[in-house]
């Protein structure tokens, strides 16, 4: 009865070797799936560099959301872009998941400012302008964005879904506000947040990749490996 009790108790093994059966890691995203990403906004900047006057798209984003000159909603909506909020809401959420995946932890920290800081240098190479100032991509709903990706990549299970579509009705109304505060073009915003997905994206497939080869040394050297 003893011997039984304790059999049941004991972690899972190999039937062949007694040792514990290793848990698999968790799962980056797709490092060819974010390339694909980044590599339209890369696309789309070679185009801009050289027709950068508005454009179809721009025209029906201006008279789908007509200017506003101040509204206290929109302009909170484009404060959540802020350095002091993205890296309150990256920090919480890389904390939660500290301790089950270091990796993606990281990716939380790093992927917005991977957004913001490719943004800047993108629109010093496509110097694309709007009322004088250099405006694609939108930095700031690449880092809205970014940091919304963020919150997607940390939550499991149910809530998943309800943050995909709350996130998405936040990057939805960022671009609504950047567009009718008349900050940036349509395509400015749509650009800024194919960059915020593909940055946070790109980083997470990066240093999931980056873990395996070593994961797969430490299993070989304790005899659960290939």
């Amino acid at each position: 009865m003893t011997t039984a009790l304790h059999a049941s108790a004991a972690p899972s093994t190999s039937a062949d070797h007694g040792t514990p059966t290793p848990v698999r890691p968790v799962k980056g995203a797709s490092l060819l799936a974010t390339c694909l990403v980044l590599g339209t906004v890369i696309a789309g900047g070679v185009v801009l560099r050289f027709e950068p006057g508005q454009n179809a798209v721009d025209s029906w984003g201006f008279s789908v959301f007509p200017a506003v000159a101040h509204s206290a909603i929109l302009r909170a909506l484009t404060d959540l872009g802020l350095a002091p909020v993205t890296a309150a809401v990256s920090l919480l959420a890389g904390g939660s998941i500290w301790s089950s995946d270091r990796r993606r932890a990281l990716a939380c920290l790093a992927g917005p400012g991977l957004a913001v800081g490719l943004a800047e240098v993108a629109k010093i190479l496509v110097g694309r302008r709007f009322e004088h100032a250099l405006c694609w991509p939108s930095g700031t709903a690449a880092v809205v964005t970014a940091v919304v990706t963020v919150l997607v990549l940390v939550t499991r299970g149910k809530g998943r879904a309800a943050i995909v579509v709350i996130g998405s009705a936040v990057v939805a109304l960022e671009t609504i506000a950047l567009v009718a505060l008349r900050w940036h073009y349509l395509s400015d915003a749509l650009g800024g947040v194919v960059l915020g997905v593909g940055s946070v994206l790109f980083v997470d497939a990066l240093f999931h990749r980056v873990r395996r080869p070593a994961h797969r040394r430490r299993l070989a050297r304790s005899g659960l490996g290939p």
